[in-house]
């Protein structure tokens, strides 16, 4: 039997395991529903429509609270890494939203967090050009933005 038949088997196997459990009421799963998806926002095409959607409140500036960990220059805009970690040790962070202005559609992407999650997220997004990236961090007293700007020499959502 060669490597990646068992390596095929072994991975089935823990599947069917965890898929078992699941079934049982050992694990519970999260499911996310329709209504909670806010079609709204992603949907929007300017970046202040797509803050109003979200937040619906006052945003008060966030700059020495959201700390970005993002290129100053992404050589390719079709994957650009980004990261946004909340400094304020003290604040329960719910939510943490990622925007790029220059975007078709300015909202990049959405996490809930758990209370006793560290908030901290990273991921990847497109980019049509260079642009602010727009963070909102929502907390227990309110909801927060910061900006960068990454320069983007090509690719994109522009082609």
């Amino acid at each position: 039997m060669n490597s990646s038949r068992r390596s095929f088997i072994r991975q089935s196997a823990i599947l069917g395991a965890l898929g078992a459990l699941h079934a049982a009421g050992f694990l519970n799963f999260p499911q996310a529903s329709a209504r909670d998806w806010n079609t709204e926002a992603f949907e929007a095409d300017s970046l202040d429509e797509a803050i109003n959607r979200l937040t619906g409140e006052t945003v008060r500036d966030g700059a020495g609270i959201i700390r970005f960990v993002a290129p100053p220059i992404a050589e390719n805009g079709a994957v650009v890494p980004i990261g946004v970690r909340v400094e304020d040790g003290e604040e329960i962070v719910s939510s943490i939203a990622i925007l790029c202005e220059k975007n078709p559609r300015p909202l990049a992407a959405f996490y809930d967090l758990h209370p006793d999650a560290v908030p901290f997220i990273r991921t990847r997004i497109k980019m049509r050009e260079t642009a602010p990236v727009v963070a909102l961090v929502r907390t227990e007293s309110g909801i927060y933005r910061a900006e960068h700007i990454v320069k983007v020499t090509k690719g994109g959502c522009g082609g």
